[in-house]
This record gives C-alpha cells, sequence and structure tokens, in this order.
C-alpha cells in the first residue's frame, strides 16, 4: 500500500486541476484533491472514481481547504503524510485571476500573492522535506504566459504569476540534483471557467483545454528520472497568430516612420 504513488493536486475540484487527478488516476496514483468547495470536491471524487472504476479505498481523498491560509496548508501535508507515508507528485494548480494593476486595492493585491504565490511556496515548504527523505519526487506549478509576458490591465495578477515562475526556477537549481524535479508550466488561455469569467477573445474550441494540461503532465511523468524541465510554454494557436500580426505592422509602421533607421537595421 506504501509503495503506491501519492499526488496532491490543489485545485482539484474542477478545471485543469481535475483533467490533471483524472490523469494521475488513470496512471495509479493515489490522488489527494484540494480545493475550497467540499461539494465540488466531493463531485470530482464521485466522477474520477467511476471513470476509473475505483473502489472506496483507492478514490481520492479530498481536503476541503483555503490554500490561502498557511495553517490549513500545512494541515492537508501533514494529514497525507500522516495517512499514506509518501507524496511522490505536488501539482499546484489552485489560482485566481483579478483583473486591475494600480486601481487594485491593496487587500486585493496581497489576495492574489496569497493565493498564486504563498499557497504554491507553502505547499513545496511542506512537502519538498519529506521528497527530500523519499530521495525523489515531482512538483509541477502552474503558472501562466502572463507570468511571462505581461499585458495591460493585469499587473496584479502577472507579478503574481511571474513570481511563481522566478521561486520554480530558482527551486529547480536548488534541488534537481536531489532526486526532485520541479517544472512550471506557463499557458495562455484554458478553456475554463477562469477564462470565461476574464471575457476570453478566444471561442471555447480555440483555448488550450484542460485535457491539454494534462496530456503535459503526463508526457512529464513519462521521461526517464535524469531529465529535467523547467518550464513549458503553451499557446494558443489564435493567439500566436495575432501577435504575429500586430509585430508585422509595428514593424511596417517603423519603415514609413524612419525609413532611413529601417534601412539601417535590415541591412
Amino acid at each position: 500500500m506504501k509503495s503506491i504513488p501519492v499526488a496532491i493536486v490543489t485545485g482539484g475540484s474542477r478545471g485543469i486541476g481535475k483533467a490533471v487527478a483524472h490523469e494521475l488516476a488513470s496512471l495509479g496514483y493515489r490522488v489527494q484533491l484540494v480545493a475550497r468547495s467540499r461539494a465540488n470536491l466531493e463531485a470530482a471524487r464521485e466522477e474520477i472514481a467511476a471513470a476509473h472504476h475505483l473502489d472506496a479505498e483507492a478514490a481520492p481523498d479530498i481536503y476541503a481547504a483555503d490554500v490561502s491560509d498557511v495553517a490549513a496548508i500545512r494541515a492537508v501535508v501533514g494529514a497525507v503524510k500522516e495517512r499514506w507515508g509518501r507524496i511522490d507528485l505536488l501539482f499546484n494548480g489552485a489560482g485566481i485571476s483579478i483583473p486591475g494593476t494600480f486601481d487594485l486595492d491593496p487587500a486585493t493585491f496581497t489576495r492574489l500573492f496569497e493565493v498564486n504565490l504563498r499557497a504554491p511556496f507553502v505547499f513545496m515548504q511542506e512537502v519538498v522535506p519529506i521528497m527530500e527523505a523519499q530521495g525523489s519526487g515531482r512538483i509541477i506549478n502552474v503558472a501562466s504566459r502572463n507570468g511571462k509576458v505581461a499585458v495591460a490591465n493585469l499587473g496584479g495578477y502577472s507579478a503574481s504569476k511571474f513570481g511563481l515562475v522566478g521561486l520554480g526556477e530558482s527551486a529547480f537549481r536548488d534541488l534537481s540534483a536531489k532526486g526532485i524535479s520541479i517544472t512550471t508550466l506557463c499557458p495562455g488561455w484554458v478553456n475554463t471557467d477562469m477564462a470565461a469569467g476574464e471575457g476570453a477573445s478566444l471561442a471555447p474550441e480555440e483555448m488550450i483545454q484542460p485535457e491539454d494540461v494534462a496530456a503535459t503532465v503526463r508526457w512529464l511523468l513519462s521521461l526517464r528520472s535524469p531529465v529535467r524541465v523547467m518550464d513549458v510554454l503553451l499557446e494558443c494557436a489564435k493567439d500566436v497568430e495575432r501577435r504575429g500580426s500586430v509585430e508585422i505592422a509595428k514593424l511596417y509602421a517603423l519603415r514609413n516612420r524612419h525609413p532611413e533607421e529601417y534601412d539601417s537595421l535590415t541591412l
């Protein structure tokens, strides 16, 4: 029983987290779902158990917790360690997005950091010593494309995700030699409730699907143990095309305004 790999999935009751939980269950992990809503967690547990023909013992364990609460995070990790004696994978998928930059009030700005950056940090802080004692483990953090390239009116969100990218990169360099693999996923628009609430400019079918992120996790897990992947950027084709068109338009505008400078740049 103790040899079966154990995975904690935060934000596991819906969206990306639930899709990844399905994937991990199919790979034989004992999945530990963490989210705020117990009702949503119970529904996710039933769905995953039915989809993968899991009995009551193998069905996901659920932990209703607010990840902005440091004590709650520590209690979850402690309970998982006590129950199973190991933690092989931590998937930090919980996150929130609130539009705004300098129009955000300080409390809202702080809330973004509590959920998007401090929560993954505390989960890692609690889990890393367990993985170090095991001599192995994997941590996958979900940041965002906005954690690499910030956009207007998402200053608070982007700052929190830039922070998560930086934390992941530092931990990647600290822990790779200790048998712990850390990867940060940076997806663009994902077809989730969060994207719908933000008024995404793409149709649902044009977005990354939660299952695409889950497939990326499967790929990461398929790699041999000496392989390390620091981060993965997932983009929507329509976004790439749109940005390319904008850059070309800027280049032509530069040529029209400053022909001599343009000619010197292209020689």
